[in-house]
């Protein structure tokens, strides 16, 4: 009786791990989108007004919404890196583990180097960039990394779940519970970290034209178009979940 009353509970407080992970994110989200619409001039309009102070109880709305919004979005990665996490095998030997951070640490590096010398910028602007473009490049490539190793092994996906699933009906004494809370916190101030790493991202890609060439774009276009295109670097891999989601319930229905 003691198990499905412990589920029973935990389930009813589902709304508090949301509350915990989205909750500050909201509010650093509806900021940064302030700041980075304030900046953009072709953004600012989405503002009505919220720029010149002319902040009421609607206006105050619609920015929670737009910082649930970015948040959401910029939380995309650990939607990733949550359902590649078998991957982290900790008892894998030394030479494997050197591999995994070759992997990741290795092309980021190449690709910031190229950019370094094949940008027209110079002095400090130059090295801002190639820091950017190297945040850029440590966040999205481990997840399509992940994202790719994750959709080719599915059937190792279905065993990680089932042993999961083992482990925890059979956990007592609030075990399960306690590294959930853990990990939720851990994601809240995560995602304000990539909320604050997407923004320098967008703001230099926004501001970049303008800085190498040293003149304002006379075109929407030039405002925009770098958003929309990060963004969707940002949040495909996310996207793809689905798909990895798709393919271990097959996995899951032709387990024998």
């Amino acid at each position: 009786m003691a198990q499905p009353e412990k589920k029973t509970f935990s389930s009813s407080r589902w709304w508090e791990f949301y509350a915990v992970r989205y909750g500050m994110g909201t509010v650093v989200g509806g900021v940064v989108f302030f700041f980075l619409c304030n900046t953009n001039p072709t953004l600012k309009p989405m503002l009505f007004g919220a720029e010149a102070g002319k902040i009421d109880g609607p206006l105050l709305t619609l920015l929670a919404g737009y910082g649930l919004a970015y948040c959401y979005i910029a939380s995309a990665p650990i939607l990733v890196l949550h359902a590649g996490r078998f991957l982290l095998n900790i008892g894998q030997n030394s030479k494997a583990s050197i591999r995994r951070v070759l992997l990741l640490f290795v092309p980021p590096l190449v690709a910031t180097l190229a950019f370094f010398f094949t940008c027209t910028s110079t002095g400090a602007t130059l090295y801002f960039f190639s820091f950017v473009f190297a945040l850029a490049a440590l966040v999205l490539w481990p997840q399509y990394l992940a994202i790719l190793f994750t959709l080719f092994r599915t059937k190792e996906l279905l065993q990680f779940y089932k042993k999961l699933a083992g482990k925890r009906d059979a956990a007592e004494g609030g075990l399960v519970e306690s590294y959930k809370h853990l990990r939720e916190h851990g994601n809240s101030f995560s995602i304000v970290v990539l909320e604050i790493v997407l923004a320098i991202i967008l703001f230099t890609a926004g501001n970049f034209d303008s800085a190498v060439v040293g003149a304002v774009s006379t075109t929407k276009d030039t405002y925009v178009l770098p958003y929309i295109g990060i963004i969707l670097l940002w949040i495909l891999p996310a996207a793809l979940v689905w798909l990895v989601g798709t393919l271990f319930e097959r996995e899951f229905s032709d387990d024998a």
